[in-house]
């Protein structure tokens, strides 16, 4: 079984998952996204948010803040379902793992972690909720 995986960053936090068999299933990902990263809500107002700019080549990852720049890299792994998970490789989250689920609309990215790292506080739902420690990126592919 061979293993997809990607390294990405999100915000000031990196997330990784168990893999699955498909390196076609990564390919969708590949690219440069921008948008914002929300503490709280559906992502509805940019405004309320971090600009993020994330740059996704085969398995790398590097991600900046587009008002401070580079923030940090990561591995990332996708699984059946949609999960994926993180796990940094530089910054403050470096050799943590965040749990997370996706979903790729067209040229829009919805990413949505958890950054308590449990897989028990795995998001279900497309939805930053500070009592539940998730964050959710809203990106569209350049």
């Amino acid at each position: 079984m061979k293993t997809s995986a990607i390294a990405i960053l999100a915000g000031t936090m990196l997330i990784a998952s168990p893999a699955f068999a498909a390196d076609d299933a990564s390919k969708p990902l590949q690219g440069v996204w921008s948008g914002t990263r929300y503490g709280e809500g559906k992502g509805e107002d940019p405004s309320k948010g971090v600009a993020l700019e994330l740059t996704i080549t085969g398995t790398h990852v590097a991600g900046k803040r587009v008002s401070k720049g580079a923030i940090g890299e990561g591995d990332i792994k996708l699984a059946a379902g949609g999960k994926i998970d993180a796990t940094g490789t530089t910054g403050g989250f470096k050799g943590k793992t965040i749990p997370g689920i996706f979903k790729i609309e067209g040229d829009k990215l919805l990413w949505c972690v958890t950054t308590s790292g449990s897989e028990a506080n795995r998001p279900t739902d497309f939805v930053a909720e500070p009592a539940k420690q998730s964050w959710l990126m809203v990106l569209k592919k350049q």
